[in-house]
């Protein structure tokens, strides 16, 4: 089968991803400056994975945002209940935490509840269950790290498309 007939996207022409590539280095300096004014430095890195999730997995569409960050954000929650069910009730904590786990799990495979289980929640959900992570990491602040980086990529992306088009209408136009 070849990619002509799958609808795929042709990859950018070697100059233009070069034009790309300086774009997303300002987004991911500008990010770890504001954010790391912030957020905590071990917190920060929410955004960033929040950046890779929004552009390779949801293809920067702003309709799929919300859903992203939701997901994001069930995700560390998931992680963070079992940690907090350990400290509270100790092996039984740690069980409970595991069930509750698996049962979010267990809707994002069956497609229950998309807004709040899906691939984002499973992303979150393998990172923030890391136990460097969990030891280290401070679950307040790598949500809202998280969700406000979502944001800041998000409305970086949105402004380059409003620029684009005003510079370049006929690109911004949908082909017929």
């Amino acid at each position: 089968m070849s990619d002509q007939n799958s609808g795929a996207v042709p990859p950018p022409s070697p100059v233009a991803g070069l034009g790309i590539v300086v774009v997303v280095a300002i987004a991911i300096v500008a990010w770890a400056v504001i954010g790391g004014r912030l957020f905590q430095e071990t917190s920060l890195f929410g955004g960033f994975l929040m950046l890779w999730h929004y552009a390779n997995l949801e293809s920067l569409d702003i309709k799929r945002l919300p859903q992203a960050l939701v997901g994001a954000v069930v995700g560390i929650v998931l992680s963070w209940q079992v940690v907090w069910l350990t400290q509270h009730m100790g092996p039984q904590g740690t069980l409970i935490g595991l069930l509750i786990m698996l049962a979010g799990i267990y809707l994002q495979v069956i497609a229950v509840l998309p807004m709040f289980f899906n691939a984002a929640a499973m992303l979150y959900l393998t990172v923030a269950a890391a136990p460097l992570v969990q030891l280290k990491v401070d679950f307040v602040d790598l949500t809202l790290a998280t969700v406000a980086g979502g944001l800041f990529f998000a409305g970086f992306v949105e402004c380059l498309k409003w620029i684009a088009a005003k510079v370049m209408p006929q690109a911004a136009s949908p082909a017929e």
